[in-house]
């Protein structure tokens, strides 16, 4: 295998010449949850183009596989020459960048990718929030990412609009391990009407965590509001274009 990610000078013995154009090597995958339920998820779209690709024989496929088992994705030469694959999985992921020709002849070349995760939760008029959980294990078993950067948003809206009449609701934060122990854990309390916000870092991704928001003491129901990015260290193989 031909170690790469740049245009050219990636050759077979018989002249085909493997040269590969990509203008983004990572991108984000959003998720968004409403009341613990996952609603939506957003992929992260990249695209090869195999069109500088040469051969003395006639080139026949391009493709790009993934190097975990999942099925690849090629496309015959005389249909075009633009792969493109879709991400749902965050982590890093190397790829195979390949062509072939009628000749049997393969060259490859192989790409890092870096996919990230955020993560967006709503939960409205609750007394009892549902922990958000948070897996920062990557499916395929790569190294986990660099931080858990959260953003959690606590509302307690007006009881009656434009009039009031309700009281202030005392929360605590917390982020919780395996074992149920606090890795960190913030109180707050929140008025009628306005909003508490606890944002915070944390190092410790190489096991599942849970985002809890405690309701402590009061009578009005809270809103919920979180985003949560799993950030990779940026490895990943840099655009050639």
């Amino acid at each position: 295998m031909v170690m790469g990610g740049c245009i050219g000078n990636t050759q077979g013995e018989h002249g085909l010449d493997l040269v590969v154009t990509y203008s983004s090597t990572n991108g984000t995958v959003v998720e968004s949850y409403e009341e613990g339920e996952r609603v939506d998820i957003s992929g992260v779209e990249l695209t090869f183009d195999f069109s500088q690709t040469t051969s003395e024989a006639e080139l026949t496929r391009y493709g790009v596989n993934f190097l975990d088992g999942t099925p690849g994705t090629t496309i015959e030469a005389d249909e075009g020459s633009l792969v493109t694959v879709e991400f749902f999985e965050h982590g890093l992921h190397e790829i195979a960048l390949f062509a072939l020709d009628e000749d049997g002849q393969q060259v490859i070349t192989t790409v890092l990718i870096r996919i990230e995760l955020r993560m967006i939760w709503t939960e409205l008029a609750t007394y009892e929030p549902l922990p958000m959980p948070l897996n920062s294990l990557p499916n395929n078993g790569g190294i986990p990412p660099a931080a858990i950067l959260i953003e959690s948003i606590v509302e307690n809206p007006e009881l009656i609009e434009n009039i009031g009449g309700g009281q202030d609701v005392e929360i605590t934060w917390g982020l919780i391990d395996d074992t149920n122990s606090a890795c960190q854990r913030q109180e707050g309390s929140v008025d009628e009407g306005q909003t508490v916000s606890w944002n915070t870092v944390h190092f410790n991704t190489y096991e599942a965590h849970e985002l809890t928001v405690q309701y402590e003491e009061g009578q009005d129901h809270i809103n919920i509001h979180q985003t949560v990015v799993l950030q990779y260290e940026e490895v990943e193989t840099l655009p050639n274009v």
